[in-house]
């Protein structure tokens, strides 16, 4: 999503190639399991909790880029390989700049989501 100067949200265009996060979270899911790594493993190698991690690849928890390119070292597939799992070649730098734009967009449309909610509970708080 982009916004405009008066803060409304439109959709990019994304190429049609590039998977959904449905599709990313299986991709992910099933090379781990190729690797011979559990839920367990992946949770200890990235130091966070098993239940974070089962969150992860759940879809429950968003993934940031930092924390999907080390998703992806341990099952041994770099970006490109993550979002173009057909074998064809690596993402074009346009396409790139929009999965890492997109991201971004997502990130702070959730962050605003927060603030508006941090809003409203201490306006709640207030009238009491």
């Amino acid at each position: 999503m982009e916004s405009n100067k008066d803060g409304e949200f439109r959709l990019l265009k994304i190429n049609p190639n590039v998977m959904t996060n449905t599709e990313l979270l299986y991709t992910i899911k099933s090379h781990r399991k190729a690797k011979g790594l559990s839920q367990s493993d992946m949770a200890n190698k990235l130091n966070i909790v098993l239940k974070t991690y089962q969150n992860i690849e759940s879809g429950l928890t968003r993934l940031d880029i930092e924390r999907l390119k080390q998703i992806a070292a341990l099952i041994d597939l770099n970006l490109s390989s993550l979002f173009n799992p057909t074998g064809g070649s690596a993402i074009e730098k346009d396409t790139e700049k929009e999965l890492y734009h997109k991201l971004l967009m997502e990130k702070e449309t959730y962050i605003s989501k927060l603030e508006n909610d941090i809003k409203f509970y201490q306006e709640i708080l207030r009238e009491k």
